[in-house]
């Protein structure tokens, strides 16, 4: 018996996607609405926030994996237990509903006080995966649900800036293990950016700040989704000068960071380590990796910086790491 199981005594759950949702907050969610349907329980979805969902990439998600999310202005009448999924409860980024009883599933830093029924846990790169494992934990089979499978891959593909970032053991165990033929997925790896993300993209990089003597970058690109870093990031270290490349973008309670390398002796996973040391948590491939850095541990070590002169002075003490290992 897993997280899950108790949960099966409610008649009527709803689940809650963070405002403006995201593919792995809606992944986890018609993980958890499988789930519960298939044990005969009234499950809706639901997200809260400015409007409906108009990103052409997340509208065909919903199609494409039949994902029954709704916008409302209330929770739905009847309603037993609200979990919300890739999100904490009664947090900036999340319409608060009231509701007889709360569940929480999130991979962010956590903000709330600990429940039984919350599971937070931010050494995860997706809300997906701890999804995945909690079904798996229930011996569900979710290599038997193609719509999901789906969801669940995309979920992890947008919050690791294409798979590029990803380092933590079990997101490569579910990418490995659900790993197939998807047409649809392949369609939505490649209608992933908006004209207005490509727009951003742009800016990030017509204002990037570059070290020229230590050969490294370091890109802003605040309101940018993850998703979109990782490009970013692929198209800076073409740059013929540059060794490595930090990109960067607000989260809000953290600062979601994208680095690539070209340079051997300069590892990104290892960069990545040294940059988000002390923290946020940090990690992945020689050339590409990625991490995150928390708000909150900012303001312990690093009161009143920028964050741009907090990765700048750490990326000069990860140069300087690298040389000194050189003599």
């Amino acid at each position: 018996m897993g997280f899950l199981s108790q949960f099966l005594n409610y008649r009527h759950i709803c689940i809650q996607c963070h405002n403006n949702p995201d593919p792995d907050t809606l992944a986890s969610a018609l993980g958890l609405y499988e789930y519960f349907t298939e044990n005969g329980i009234n499950t809706d979805i639901i997200y809260g926030g400015a409007g409906p969902i108009k990103k052409r990439s997340v509208l065909y998600m919903l199609e494409a994996c039949e994902i029954p999310a709704r916008y409302v202005t209330q929770i739905p009448k009847g309603v037993d237990i609200l979990i919300v999924v890739d999100c904490q409860y009664n947090q900036g980024n999340v319409q608060h509903f009231d509701a007889p009883v709360v569940g929480v599933i999130d991979h962010h830093m956590q903000v709330i006080q600990s429940t039984d029924m919350a599971f937070i846990d931010n050494s995860y790169q997706s809300c997906s995966t701890i999804i995945w494992r909690m079904l798996e934990a229930e011996g569900y089979d979710v290599k038997n649900n193609y719509k999901l499978c789906v969801a669940l891959m995309y979920g992890l593909y947008t919050d690791t800036a294409s798979y590029g970032d990803l380092f933590n053991k079990y997101d490569i165990d579910m990418r490995s293990a659900l790993s197939g033929d998807y047409p649809e997925l392949i369609r939505l790896k490649k209608s992933c950016m908006t004209i207005a993300e490509l727009m951003i993209a742009g800016d990030a990089l017509h204002n990037l700040y570059v070290d020229m003597q230590e050969h490294f970058a370091i890109i802003s690109a605040i309101h940018c989704d993850q998703s979109v870093l990782g490009i970013i990031g692929d198209m800076a270290i073409q740059v013929d000068i540059l060794d490595f490349c930090i990109t960067y973008t607000d989260i809000g309670h953290a600062y979601q960071i994208s680095i690539r390398s070209c340079d051997k002796n300069i590892p990104a996973n290892e960069v990545a380590g040294l940059i988000c040391k002390g923290l946020g948590n940090g990690g992945g491939h020689f050339d590409k990796a990625g991490g995150r850095i928390f708000q909150n541990m900012i303001d312990k070590e690093y009161k009143g910086m920028d964050i741009h002169d907090i990765l700048l002075q750490r990326a000069k003490e990860a140069v300087a790491e690298y040389k000194k290992n050189e003599l």
